[in-house]
């Protein structure tokens, strides 16, 4: 998909009547357009970037793709853009229908929802999918009751299974969300690290290795303390 150069009119024509979803000290960083779509604005943060070779909003459709044909539900991507008179480039998308976990971790039934996350996330690492930006607010519960992810920029993708060193560094990811991470955080590791090794298809030997591993991370621990002191 080429990106297609917007004008500063073409532009303002475009996000009237939307609402801003997030901004920052540079500016906008999302619209919610009319319609059920979005527009998220990317910014090249430093001279010396991988950014400038391979653009984020062109990072964020590729990976749209790739990820639906390995089967997980995410946003369908419509058009990109190169906005100058921001300096910006932009993916526009049809957002996909469902509520954030973040949100859905308010609800009664908590440990049901961490069972299925880390379902989900045991299914991505065994398709060798590295999600840093993995935090309940960029999970998504479907409206047909599947796990999605959103915000896809930021994803790398192994030949086969990921390693247990990026495994246990994706759950520190994963409880280092800000306050999206805070009830995974004040459950501790255990509820989630049951429920994904019960999801994935090792021996008793294999499992007991990757639970002493996630168990004994300083950094993951950490994050889990300062939780609860």
């Amino acid at each position: 998909m080429r990106s297609r150069r917007l004008t500063e009119a073409e532009y303002e024509s475009l996000v009237a009547g939307a609402r801003v979803v997030e901004r920052d000290a540079h500016g906008v960083k999302v619209w919610r357009l009319p319609e059920a779509r979005m527009l998220k604005l990317f910014r090249t943060k430093r001279l010396l970037s991988s950014a400038r070779i391979r653009p984020y909003h062109r990072r964020f459709a590729a990976n749209a793709k790739r990820l639906s044909r390995i089967g997980i539900p995410v946003p369908q991507v419509e058009a990109l853009y190169h906005i100058p008179h921001l300096s910006r480039y932009a993916v526009q998308y049809r957002m996909l229908p469902g509520r954030p976990l973040s949100a859905v971790f308010e609800g009664d039934d908590i440990l049901g929802t961490v069972e299925r996350l880390a379902v989900f996330m045991a299914e991505l690492h065994e398709k060798g999918v590295y999600f840093r930006s993995v935090h309940p607010g960029n999970v998504l519960l479907c409206d047909d009751g599947r796990l999605g992810l959103i915000d896809l920029q930021d994803i790398r993708f192994k030949r086969g299974p990921l390693s247990d060193a990026r495994r246990v560094r994706n759950f520190r990811h994963l409880y280092g969300g800000g306050g999206h991470g805070r009830k995974l955080r004040a459950l501790g590791l255990e509820p989630l690290l049951r429920s994904y090794l019960e999801a994935v298809a090792w021996d008793a030997r294999r499992k007991a290795v990757f639970r002493r591993r996630a168990q004994s991370s300083r950094a993951l621990q950490a994050l889990l303390e300062n939780e609860t002191s």
